[in-house]
């Protein structure tokens, strides 16, 4: 049992999210992103990378990029790998601090990552619209500033929220115009057992504002084992609501 929890937690899972937004610029066409969220310890592997269907227009990393005891050289590789395939923003998650914050912040800036710290990145958008991702930092330090983010963005057309914990889906409502929002930070339980766990198996949740995402994740914390909530990251397309 042991060795087969062993390669649950070193599986290559890609999920798949198709989503179709009203309000989404119909002109920009498609936007594609990969979100990988909790990769603490772990080299992210080419079998992963292997099965986008396509160049991801965006790579969002949510937070736990790394922990104490991972070798920045290991987190370099993890991230430029990453950036060979798009350009790459992130949060921090509450696992990250546990690194030395300036060297890590050191590293992200030389490998062209873009560290949002509740800050508002504008996505390159076709059709002359706003399409914003909005990154809010940890919540529990309380360093997370959903208002700041959402003032940085004041002039976006369509949001899209990056946040290490889920539960920042408490503070949004409907006027903010957040449509989808991403998480990680639960593994989903990481080992479930019956079918239950610390917490809920990640899945996209259908929410008032639009969606929220919450990723199983792709590393683990503690130890390196999962059972009943698989390692995996996220292939995300979102489209406007097909015309009649």
């Amino acid at each position: 049992m042991t060795a087969i929890m062993f390669m649950k937690a070193h599986g290559n899972r890609m999920d798949r999210q198709k989503l179709q937004y009203s309000d989404f610029p119909y002109d920009h066409g498609e936007l594609n992103m990969l979100f990988i969220s909790d990769i603490h310890r772990r080299r992210v592997s080419e079998k992963l990378l292997a099965k986008m269907p396509k160049k991801p227009d965006l790579i969002c990393i949510g937070g736990d990029l790394t922990e104490k005891g991972v070798p920045l050289e290991r987190i370099r590789r993890n991230v430029r790998r990453l950036g060979e395939e798009g350009p790459v923003v992130m949060v921090l998650g509450n696992n990250d601090p546990e690194s030395d914050i300036l060297k890590l912040k050191r590293l992200l800036k030389q490998e062209r990552v873009k560290l949002l710290e509740n800050q508002a990145f504008s996505i390159p958008s076709k059709s002359g619209k706003n399409i914003s991702l909005l990154g809010v930092s940890e919540m529990k330090f309380g360093w997370d500033k959903l208002d700041l983010a959402l003032n940085d963005s004041k002039n976006a057309d369509f949001r899209i929220l990056l946040c290490h914990n889920p539960d920042i889906d408490k503070q949004i409502k409907e006027e903010t115009g957040i449509r989808l929002v991403l998480s990680g930070h639960t593994h989903g339980g990481q080992i479930r057992l019956l079918g239950f766990g610390l917490y809920e198996k990640g899945k996209l949740h259908k929410k008032t504002y639009g969606a929220q995402l919450i990723s199983n994740g792709y590393g683990t914390t503690q130890l390196p084992l999962r059972l009943g909530a698989p390692a995996e990251a996220h292939f995300i397309t979102i489209t406007a609501d097909k015309v009649d």
